[in-house]
């Protein structure tokens, strides 16, 4: 079994804790950061994970963790140069890259060129249908794996027909947090309504059409809202294959 850990998530909160303003003197005010501080929370956040995760499976047989990283370059961005834009200059905590990088020299760790952690947790649940995703990002409901929600204490699981519901569900409604837009006027109500009757890909391409709007428009969006599968990346190439719906 394989424990993957998104990794971006768990250092990102390990240094936002030990980040502490000082003030020296008058207006002079800067962060200080113990890296060493934070190692000691990851090393005890991840074991703490590990520790839910197999008692909740009652697992007692070999296991691996493999914590998951975003490369700093993003193919969404390439696709819809609007992606995340929202959070253009918005810094990582004060040591986030060395803690980072210290996780990668104690830890098994992947992080594959221009794809996000949630891109590198999809290719291998899909690929290593016994692992367990530890993350407590809501979007992974568009992978079929076990999943704990470590935000929220919840032990779930995703099958096929539930993830390509999301896909669609996500390719609709968009996500404001990650600045793409989905079909216009189509929130969580009207998604949930279409795809109850039919959860397909037709059903997304006349949601858009009755804006206006083409399949291309939709396909951008199902793309930019796919967390990739291991058929979705050409490990040869080493680049992301492009969703496409299967009727094509």
């Amino acid at each position: 079994m394989k424990i993957l850990i998104d990794a971006d998530m768990v250092v990102f909160k390990a240094c936002s804790t030990i980040e502490t303003p000082i003030n020296w003197y008058g207006d002079l005010w800067t962060l200080h950061a113990d890296a060493s501080e934070a190692k000691g929370i990851v090393d005890d956040y991840v074991q703490t994970l590990i520790d839910k995760v197999l008692n909740h499976y009652e697992t007692e047989g070999d296991y691996e963790i493999i914590m998951c990283f975003s490369d700093k370059e993003n193919f969404r961005k390439v696709l819809y140069p609007l992606y995340k834009a929202n959070r253009i200059g918005k810094r990582k905590p004060s040591g986030y890259y060395g803690v980072m990088n210290w996780c990668k020299e104690n830890f098994t760790c992947e992080q594959i060129p221009t794809l996000e952690a949630d891109d590198v947790i999809g290719i291998l649940a899909t690929k290593y249908p016994d692992s367990i995703i530890a993350s407590g990002d809501k979007d992974f409901k568009t992978i079929p794996a076990r999943f704990y929600d470590f935000s929220r204490g919840e032990f779930y699981e995703i099958t096929a027909e539930q993830a390509q519901y999301w896909h669609l569900y996500q390719t609709l409604v968009g996500d404001t947090s990650d600045n793409y837009k989905g079909c216009p006027k189509c929130g969580d109500v009207t998604a949930r309504k279409l795809l109850d009757e039919n959860n397909s890909w037709d059903t997304v391409v006349k949601a858009y059409a009755k804006q206006g709007l083409s399949e291309a428009d939709a396909l951008l969006q199902a793309r930019i809202a796919r967390i990739l599968h291991v058929e979705d990346y050409d490990f040869k190439k080493k680049k992301p294959i492009l969703w496409r719906p299967k009727n094509d």
